[in-house]
């Protein structure tokens, strides 16, 4: 009876055990992101003008001509342009007309790709008659 009781432990254990060693399945890890952006399909980015209300090192807030603000995000690959030359984001005032070029995040939130500082229309004080 001892023996009986032996040997059907082992037959219920032994399968067990081996059916905890296989675990899961195992998965590949691609070096695709899973959440990656469809591609753009060759489309130019939108450009966004209006003026600069708040500029942190995340955002840009922009006021647009049709009185709405706009929230876009900014990274470290963002460039800030001015005259063709790259500038400071630090140097750009509250309130200088702005023209951003975007492109949409993995979430789908506009991100700014290039900010172009617009100077003020050249105000012409000759007219020729």
């Amino acid at each position: 009876m001892r023996y009986s009781a032996l040997a059907l432990a082992i037959l219920i254990v032994i399968p067990v055990l081996g059916f905890s060693q296989s675990g899961y399945p195992r998965t590949r890890r691609s070096g695709q992101k899973i959440n990656a952006a469809p591609p753009a399909a060759g489309m130019p980015n939108p450009t966004f003008e209006g003026t600069l209300k708040m500029l942190t090192n995340k955002e840009i807030l922009i006021q647009l001509q049709s009185e709405q603000t706009l929230e876009i995000r900014r990274d470290r690959k963002t460039k800030f342009l001015e005259n063709d030359k790259e500038i400071k984001p630090d140097t750009i005032a509250v309130g200088t007309p702005l023209a951003i070029d975007v492109k949409e995040d993995l979430d789908l939130k506009p991100m700014a790709v290039r900010v172009i500082v617009n100077p003020p229309p050249p105000k012409s004080a000759e007219k020729n008659p």
